[in-house]
């Protein structure tokens, strides 16, 4: 029975730990242990990517705008949800459960014993981007120290100067608690200017501040240089990370979120968090679109996580489809180096090649190139310089191709399929695993040499000899690079 799934897709294989290629000349593996492709997630029009390191896994959210989810993962660059174990991934906050609306940015994080998310919402379902009055910072506490497990209900997280609040992000320091977030100067809002504020927190509680004075709504950053202007005068999105020497800064995005001028800059903490003129911002955005090398449209909204051996520190951040995608957007992570303490991009990886994997990360990563398999009314396409030895499959209206897949024991893995969609609209794509018929979805990729990775989600069971036949059909033309068999380490 065919199952129609969209968006992001998974494709859980009963076998192994590691991976072997199919007998003969035809559909070789080939070893992918130390490289990984972004965008690590495609969904339509995702934002706000949050990953959060501790007791070595990953825990990933994002905004949806009807409910909150996490993901687990062992990996960085093995972000999955859609699963059907909640130890993997899990829905923790559902629209409308405290009657609250719009759901945006939900960050989550791990402290004294206890798991913590922030988000923000609306009362209001009638609110606008231009007359939001009603949104504000909502917050809710795990009921153990398992973030899959029960969580207590969300509440309103009340703060000074109650007005207009997004984007909020816990600050653990010196031992003292602080919420950071975006707001308006006023509940008017008319300039619709985004600032950078701080207060302290109660001390041991990220869900209560500390005290409700105004004067306690302390300004860190406004807008000022013309990186942070563009199109509309917004700081937005921090997230706090600390320098090998120990250093607070605070990476956040500045210029209209859904322009091709969004980016990405950073304040360093020189003294009192809440002083104003403690928060030095950086003359120049760390990330902003780059078209010439990278091709990285309109980097923003990031989270700072650590490799898993600690030694790197990572961003992951989203980043538009195209030029004037506006919120159409992908999750994608960034290698940041510190020079003379201070946080470094020197260049965005690209955005179709193989990226080095984070420090630490051993994961068990296959590819099968596209032209290796057995092929039926397909095209081999030399010079595709964004393909994998820059070559790819053209697959004309009812072809095929056929991979073998051996894996040599049971386990749970992600296949994921490298394709460019040059159509005019969508298309789907026909999976096939050992008889099994499943559909993947194919958005158009909006540039004709751009390869881009799905993924998709259904129980494949791997024939006790190890060999496994996928085989995928388009209804229309495709061109398809590869496919990639990853082991799932923690389901």
């Amino acid at each position: 029975m065919k199952k129609r799934i969209f968006s992001m897709f998974l494709v859980a294989l009963l076998g192994v730990s590691a991976l072997s290629a199919g007998c003969g000349k035809k559909s070789e593996g080939i070893p992918m242990n130390d490289s990984f492709y972004n965008p690590i997630r495609l969904e339509q029009n995702m934002g706000d990517p949050w990953m959060y390191y501790h007791d070595g896994y990953y825990y990933y959210m994002q905004s949806s705008g009807t409910q909150i989810k996490v993901t687990k993962s062992a990996w960085m660059t093995q972000v999955v949800e859609n699963i059907e174990d909640e130890n993997v991934t899990k829905v923790i906050f559902r629209q409308k459960s405290i009657n609250v609306v719009e759901i945006w940015a939900p960050e989550i994080f791990f402290f004294d014993g206890h798991w913590y998310v922030y988000f923000t919402a609306t009362t209001d379902s009638t609110d606008t981007l231009e007359k939001d009055t009603n949104r504000r910072i909502y917050g809710m506490k795990s009921k153990t120290d398992n973030a899959m497990g029960e969580w207590e209900t969300a509440v309103k997280i009340d703060l000074p100067a109650d007005c207009r609040a997004i984007d909020a992000t816990f600050m653990d320091y010196d031992g003292k608690q602080y919420i950071i977030w975006s707001g308006w100067p006023s509940e008017t809002n008319s300039d619709y200017k985004q600032n950078l504020y701080i207060t302290e927190l109660e001390t041991g509680n990220p869900l209560k501040a500390k005290s409700l004075n105004a004067d306690q709504r302390v300004l860190i950053s406004q807008p000022t240089y013309g990186w942070e202007t563009k199109g509309a005068v917004q700081n937005e999105g921090p997230a706090v990370c600390f320098s090998p020497e120990g250093t607070p800064f605070v990476l956040f995005s500045g210029s209209y979120s859904g322009g091709d001028g969004y980016c990405i800059g950073y304040l360093e903490l020189t003294g009192d968090p809440m002083k104003t003129e403690s928060w030095i911002k950086s003359k120049e955005p760390l990330m902003q679109t780059d078209m010439k090398y990278s091709e990285v449209i309109a980097p923003g909204h990031c989270s700072v996580v650590k490799s898993p051996d600690q030694t790197e520190t990572w961003i992951c951040y989203h980043a538009a489809k195209y030029s004037g995608a506006g919120w159409d957007r992908m999750a994608r992570l960034q290698k940041m180096d510190w020079v003379d303490g201070k946080p470094s991009v020197e260049q965005i990886s690209k955005f179709n090649e193989a990226v080095p994997l984070p420090s630490g990360e051993d994961v068990n990563r296959v590819k099968y190139e596209a032209e290796s398999a057995e092929l039926k009314d397909c095209t081999v396409i030399d010079s595709e310089g964004y393909a994998s030895g820059d070559r790819a499959v053209s697959v004309m209206d009812g072809g095929n191709l056929t991979f073998n897949v051996s894996v040599p024991k049971n386990g749970q893995y992600l296949l994921y399929v490298r394709f460019s969609n040059r159509e005019a609209t969508e298309t789907v794509m026909n999976v096939e695993i050992n008889g099994d018929k499943y559909e993947l979805y194919a958005p158009k990729t909006e540039y004709d040499d751009l390869f881009v990775q799905t993924y998709t989600y259904c129980p494949l069971y791997i024939k006790k000899s190890g060999k496994n036949t996928v085989r995928i059909t388009c209804d229309k033309s495709i061109y398809i690079d590869c496919i990639i068999v990853d082991y799932l380490d923690n389901v």
